[in-house]
């Protein structure tokens, strides 16, 4: 995993365990609130805070979603910033960006092209 690469920072490291933990608990407060929704349809009961513990815990998966996309965005920024020198080396034909089929056959294996001109594009095709 990217985090237990010798050059991973602290600051990334602590990220995605925050990361993580926010991703947990969204998935549980959204289990919650698709459980309250239901009990409520099913069987409509009649307790006075009902209705408000099951908008409480679609507020909740709400605030946690945009915790965990602002967490997720952060990681993948730090992520970048840790893969950033191994990317150089490989040159600027890494992904299959604008650039990648002007760089000539040494990038084709990385571009997904094949030097026999099949390349991604291809795949699945009969022969």
């Amino acid at each position: 995993m990217e985090q237990n690469k010798p050059r991973a920072r602290p600051g990334f490291r602590r990220t995605n365990r925050a990361t993580r933990w926010a991703g947990a608990l969204l998935r549980w407060a959204h289990a919650l609130a698709l459980a309250l929704t239901a009990t409520e349809i099913l069987l409509r009961p009649s307790a006075a805070w009902w209705s408000t513990a099951r908008i409480a815990s679609w507020v909740l998966t709400g605030v946690l979603l945009a915790a965990w996309v602002l967490l997720r965005i952060a990681q993948k920024r730090l992520l970048r910033q840790v893969d950033g020198p191994d990317r150089a080396d490989d040159g600027p034909c890494y992904d299959d960006g604008p650039g990648c089929a002007d760089d000539g056959p040494d990038c084709a294996d990385r571009c997904g092209d094949s030097p026999d001109g099949g390349g991604a594009e291809d795949y699945g095709r009969a022969a």
